[in-house]
């Protein structure tokens, strides 16, 4: 005896197959590019890699032995009333020693330039404030929301511009490097 098969089951297994066969592979497709548009995102910049524009100020003895040991022994990261902030990398063109800290978020650096030229407060007989050894004296720099304090009794002039909220912590911090690194007059 000869089994047969009834005609329609035979014609419509291969109709499924090839319609299978078919739509995965789309369904793949347009699985993909829906997980590439949810799960690709734009990166979000890294502090490390993301280069700090700082405007430069003339430091005519920036290239000085001076401002080369300073710079060399100024700390990677120090504490402000926002926490820890990191040293950053500057975006070229980068000002002649100059150092930052922190600017993430659109909030303002802690800056320090080393060489400055004598500040005009010092010649009308200025307020000098004394941070861990070091005179400082501050100056109109101009810029809302910040501090800058420049020395007065070194070699050369460091000047260190502090945002209002960051506390004085950086101004305490670049003392003890100023003390150890430059003579005083």
């Amino acid at each position: 005896m000869v089994l047969s098969r009834a005609p329609g089951v035979a014609r419509r297994l291969p109709r499924v197959l090839v319609a299978l066969a078919l739509c995965v592979p789309v369904l793949l497709v347009v699985g993909v590019m829906v997980a590439s548009m949810v799960l690709v995102r734009e990166p979000v910049p890294d502090i490390d890699t993301v280069r700090l524009r700082v405007p430069a100020v003339p430091t005519p003895a920036a290239a000085s032995a001076d401002c080369s040991r300073l710079l060399s022994g100024l700390p990677g990261e120090m504490a402000t009333e926002r926490g820890i902030v990191a040293r950053r990398v500057l975006a070229d063109p980068v000002p002649p020693a100059t150092v930052a800290w922190g600017g993430e978020d659109g909030a303002a650096p802690v800056v320090m330039r080393c060489g400055l030229p004598r500040p005009v407060e010092l010649a009308g007989g200025g307020s000098v404030t004394v941070v861990n050894g070091v005179d400082w004296v501050e100056v109109d720099d101009g810029i809302p929301g910040s501090g800058t304090w420049v020395t007065a009794d070194r070699a050369v002039y460091v000047g260190l511009t502090v945002p209002d909220d960051v506390g004085t912590g950086p101004l305490e911090d670049i003392s003890r490097g100023v003390k150890i690194a430059l003579v005083s007059r």
